[in-house]
């Protein structure tokens, strides 16, 4: 089996990062864990050194898209994991995500999950929906999904993207289906931290918002 390349990025990820990668470890498969350590102010850094092949530092916090492609160009494996570092134990649903795309069932895998008890209203998912539809003519049901897996293949349609912060996903779907590559979702158990209908939760989810229609517009029309 080929090696397969983890791609971690994290941002003050310290409470998280460790059970996620010690996860990530007992998927059965050749691993090179990447995380790229996006500014962090606790230590997060620290951890991505001790437990990752590769921990890829920036100085100050450059947002998702940016963190994704630094490991991108560095990866090794012939298939490529993207998890977020908040998943902990259930990074190791992965697995649901590698399978489908070793037996070439799509190009790109992607994990859809059921909303818990304190996600949003759904409106960023729905808008990042209708731009993905209006673009490709492809409706997902994942569209904001930070857990994809792929093969290298397709690093020269991503590493030319244009991804600002959590518009990455996205904009990262639409390339992708523009290429007239596949896309597969999948049914996982995994899990992140919601945010809830909480202040912090409505500024996260407007950051969200505000970044995927400006990756999207700044990329151009359909």
């Amino acid at each position: 089996m080929s090696k397969v390349s983890v791609v971690i990025p994290a941002f003050n990820e310290e409470r998280y990062l460790e059970k996620t990668i010690h996860a990530v470890r007992t998927l059965p498969f050749e691993l090179e864990v990447i995380v790229v350590n996006d500014g962090s102010q606790d230590g997060t850094g620290m951890l991505a050194e001790k437990l990752a092949e590769h921990a890829i530092h920036f100085s100050k916090n450059q947002g998702k898209g940016k963190a994704l492609q630094a490991a991108w160009r560095q990866v090794e494996g012939e298939y490529i994991l993207c998890l977020d570092a908040d998943l902990q134990e259930s990074a190791a649903e992965a697995i649901h995500l590698l399978q489908p795309l070793f037996e070439e069932k799509a190009d790109v895998i992607i994990s859809k999950v059921k909303p818990g008890a304190k996600s949003g209203f759904g409106f960023i998912k729905r808008r990042a929906q209708s731009i993905v539809y209006k673009k490709t003519g492809i409706r997902l049901e994942a569209p904001l999904s930070g857990q994809r897996a792929f093969h290298r293949q397709l690093l020269p349609i991503l590493l030319r993207g244009r991804y600002e912060g959590f518009g990455v996903e996205t904009q990262m779907s639409i390339d992708i289906l523009k290429a007239n590559a596949t896309i597969l979702e999948v049914e996982t158990n995994m899990k992140h931290r919601e945010m809830g209908k909480t202040v912090t939760g409505f500024r996260h989810r407007f950051k969200q918002w505000l970044e995927i229609e400006r990756n999207c517009r700044e990329v151009g029309p359909s």
